[in-house]
């Protein structure tokens, strides 16, 4: 076991400073991990000259940028914890999580000026760093910070216990949770993430998920620094831009949602070479069969992935090569974790049975930030209960059928939307779907589905219920049908579907 954490930026700084270790594919300005490692002491002595120690909160608030990584490696260094907040999230929600965690500093961007003046404002002990031009007089401008610090590395050894993020989940169940992320976690995520997507020192990974979520930070931006390749950044999502940045820079790796990966198929993906592309991994939601037979028709090795914040976060692998046979599943567990069944007694349900994810292995979290009833529930027995449901096959591939929460009971049977979805995006006119439990006066719960059509389709009702008459049980084939634009989401791509619940008027 890990006794302290590794730093690995300043390993990679002393046997190859001049590789390239961060590239802003906006501006081009490319960080090589011997900058890297010095920025980043020069910010570990300025956080601790503002007060900033072991234990204690760094929050940052601001869009994908070279800054954020050099706050992950100070904070690393110092025992702090890095906390990167959502900038999606209303102001009233952005307070409340800033009050449940308590930072020591606040470094926010200059489009986040409004945002981080209101938590400023209202907190006169939480300190300011701004990145660019100073925006508040009381402030710190980031790069002044830096200038004016020591370079010189100053190693602590920290327990590998020692919180090195603290990573807010998305709220789709309810208030937000802070997912104290130790180094343990982080380390052991980068070694199993390195053996199953085969990285190496020339891997190019393009990170244009949000850097507040885990699957940003972590399923490759955080194992391909660990094994010392390059983090290609976007600030947002652009699906013409990164199929250019992917033909221009060869990059060799990325992670999204599958609806980005629709997004890059219809943006042009067949006029640009995109061949260097080897590890595509697909998490957050469902991926529709023909999405996932575009991708796979066009060479490259698509794969579905299972993982959270809380485990991982990467938890399962596929290869590529077991796509096609496996259609559907989310892979074997990965390297280091263990992985069951069970039901609601906490015992292992039979081979092919749904039943609850339970994981365990040295990279599960530290449980939650102050919310020890929540902490200790999820982490009973030893193992940790995702909340998601599951079955597992002969061969020991694992297939995960929802959220625990999201199944309904319908005239006394279990109904598993994933199921529902899974039958209704394999029709053409349909480009995105999700399906909710609604009451109903005589079978308790009925299922709703929410729909978007296919561009320039036209959605005949009376033809859906039918294809799902042919392909489910009665019991499971929707009730309702209600057309969307779009489905509402988080910022990592996960529906909201307490919201479809909330606008079903009934009927």
């Amino acid at each position: 076991m890990l006794t302290g954490p590794s730093d690995f930026i300043e390993q990679w700084a002393r046997c190859a400073p001049h590789r390239v270790a961060l590239r802003d594919v906006c501006d081009g300005r490319a960080v090589r991990y011997g900058e890297l490692s010095t920025r980043a002491w020069r910010l570990t002595h300025a956080l601790g000259a503002q007060g900033v120690g072991p234990g204690d909160r760094v929050a940052l608030l601001a869009r994908n940028g070279i800054e954020t990584f050099e706050l992950v490696v100070a904070c690393l260094r110092l025992g702090a914890a890095f906390t990167p907040l959502n900038w999606r999230l209303a102001p009233a929600e952005l307070s409340d999580i800033v009050d449940h965690c308590s930072p020591r500093c606040l470094v926010y961007d200059g489009a986040s000026v409004e945002a981080a003046a209101a938590l400023l404002g209202a907190r006169p002990d939480l300190r300011g760093v701004a990145l660019g031009e100073r925006a508040r007089g009381a402030d710190a401008a980031y790069e002044g910070l830096l200038s004016r610090a020591s370079a010189d590395s100053d190693p602590v050894a920290h327990s590998a216990e020692t919180t090195a993020m603290l990573l807010y989940t998305s709220g789709t169940t309810g208030k937000p949770k802070g997912v104290m992320v130790p180094h343990r976690q982080l380390f052991w995520n980068a070694i199993n993430t390195v053996y199953a997507c085969d990285l190496d020192p020339s891997d190019v990974a393009l990170a244009f998920l949000p850097l507040f979520h885990t699957g940003g930070l972590n399923c490759l931006a955080t194992p391909t620094l660990y094994r010392g390749g390059t983090v290609a950044l976007m600030p947002t999502f652009d699906a013409a831009r990164a199929l250019e940045i992917i033909e221009r820079w060869r990059v060799t790796a990325t992670v999204a949602v599958p609806t980005m990966y629709q997004m890059l198929l219809d943006a042009g993906l067949d006029r640009h070479d995109c061949r260097s592309l080897k590890t595509i991994l697909c998490g957050g939601a469902s991926c529709p069969e023909p999405l996932l037979d575009a991708w796979l028709a066009r060479g490259f090795a698509f794969r579905q992935g299972f993982g959270m914040t809380e485990v991982g976060p990467n938890c399962f692998s596929l290869p590529p090569w077991m796509v096609r046979r496996k259609r559907g599943s989310v892979g074997q567990p990965i390297l280091h974790l263990a992985a069951r069944v069970v039901d609601d007694d906490d015992r292992p349900v039979a081979t092919g049975q749904v039943g609850e994810l339970c994981l365990s292995g040295p990279m599960v979290c530290a449980g939650y930030w102050a919310d020890p009833e929540s902490s200790e529930k999820a982490l009973k027995n030893g193992w940790f209960h995702t909340g998601d449901y599951a079955r597992r096959d002969a061969d020991d591939y694992y297939y995960v059928a929802g959220r625990k929460k999201d199944m309904f009971i319908s005239g006394g049977e279990n109904v598993y939307p994933a199921e529902i979805e899974n039958v209704l995006l394999a029709r053409e006119d349909v480009a995105a779907v999700a399906v909710v439990g609604v009451p109903h006066a005589r079978w308790g719960e009925v299922g709703l589905a929410a729909l978007v059509p296919a561009p320039g389709v036209a959605i005949d009702v009376d033809a859906l219920s039918a294809w799902c008459g042919e392909r489910l049980a009665r019991f499971k084939v929707p009730r309702h049908f209600a057309i969307y634009e779009a489905l509402p989401t988080n910022a990592s791509g996960k529906v909201l579907k307490a919201l479809l619940r909330q606008g079903f008027t009934g009927g």
